[in-house]
């Protein structure tokens, strides 16, 4: 028997509550990265600082719930396997925030400089998807105990947005290179380091919702 049709009547409700809280801070650690790029985009040294803090802070209520989860989870008796699969479900989610910290960190490098203006409005299309795709998986899993198969179009899409990244990733790396020609190397090199971790993020994305289309299944 899997783990989730184990713990449907005694700890599906709990398990999925405590990953919910923790997929909504890591979702309000990337809207505030979000803004961190849009407004270094706009050469907003002040509000790039304090969506920096917002970032910071918000991060770490994240990773303070990831650990509750986490002692949840050892607190009782789970097959290898069962466990396994919600550990990655939680650890690849907050790593999500982790590489929006990251992009969100080095836009801090950046100041008191911005990016040319196509570079900038590449990296705020790109975040912004990574936003749509976290919004995306704190659907899927509120929706997992109601309509599993509702979650399985909702991976779907974040999937789609994840390839969408790519795409603007694959243009805006073409305007990097001519950036590089003529810049310093520390804001060639910080550019680059921004857009990697922003792809990193939708990455994640992408195998958060792998997992949560696995439980889906096994739900359905």
């Amino acid at each position: 028997m899997s783990f989730w049709a184990w713990v449907s009547g005694r700890r599906r409700k709990d398990v999925l509550r405590f990953y919910i809280e923790h997929a909504a801070e890591v979702e309000k650690v990337v809207e505030e990265s979000e803004r961190v790029i849009g407004e270094l985009a706009k050469g907003n040294a002040e509000l790039v600082a304090m969506h920096w803090g917002e970032v910071f802070e918000t991060e770490r209520r994240a990773d303070d719930i990831k650990r509750r989860l986490l002692a949840e989870l050892a607190s009782e008796t789970f097959h290898p396997i069962d466990r396994e699969e919600i550990v990655r479900l939680v650890l690849t989610t907050d790593d999500i925030a982790a590489y929006a910290k990251a992009w969100s960190r080095r836009a801090m490098l950046y100041l008191p400089d911005q990016p040319p203006q196509d570079i900038g409005r590449a990296l705020q299309g790109m975040a912004s998807r990574v936003r749509e795709a976290v919004k995306l998986i704190k659907k899927a899993a509120e929706r997992l105990t109601e309509n599993p198969r509702e979650v399985l179009e909702l991976a779907n899409k974040i999937e789609s947005l994840e390839e969408e990244v790519d795409d603007i990733r694959h243009e805006a790396f073409r305007e990097i290179l001519k950036f590089c020609d003529t810049a310093r190397s520390s804001k060639c090199l910080l550019v680059k380091e921004i857009m990697d971790s922003i792809e990193n993020a939708a990455d994640r994305c992408e195998d958060v919702a792998d997992v949560l289309r696995g439980i889906a299944l096994l739900s359905a």
